[in-house]
């Protein structure tokens, strides 16, 4: 008996929501899921929950990355007004002054690099791991 590809990602969404894998494999149990069928369910929706649990930090750490280049671009765009200016820093070379703007500019782009460069390469089957030693 196969499942469809819609009741894996709701059983995975439950998961992710916190409900236990007793629960959903007691459920799965009681639909008619017996045995290898039923571990090998468990495993798709383990693999659901796992992705997505990937992919959410992922994007946090895209988050994070970006709004470092702001503020550090936003410091470096302060202390190059005030330089300008001469209220701060007016004897320090330039390429001093002007590197936390870029740095900060840099970053930004990075991260939006990052999570294009993500969505890009995000391939489905295993990973390395699980190839080189499959499921039993």
């Amino acid at each position: 008996m196969e499942l469809p590809e819609s009741v894996l990602n709701e059983m995975a969404a439950r998961k992710l929501e916190g409900e236990s894998y007793n629960k959903i494999r007691k459920e799965l149990a009681e639909s008619g899921l017996e045995g290898d069928e039923l571990r090998k369910v468990m495993r798709m929706i383990d693999e659901l929950v796992l992705k997505e649990e990937m992919n959410r930090k992922a994007e946090g750490r895209t988050r994070q990355w970006y709004w470092a280049g702001v503020i550090l671009a936003s410091v470096g765009l302060v202390l190059t007004l005030g330089s300008n200016r001469g209220i701060i820093l007016a004897n320090v070379p330039r390429w001093i002054v002007y590197s936390p703007f870029f740095g900060g500019i840099a970053l930004m782009l990075y991260s939006r690099y990052s999570g294009r460069r993500r969505s890009e390469t995000e391939k489905e089957g295993p990973g390395p791991i699980r190839r080189k030693r499959p499921y039993k």
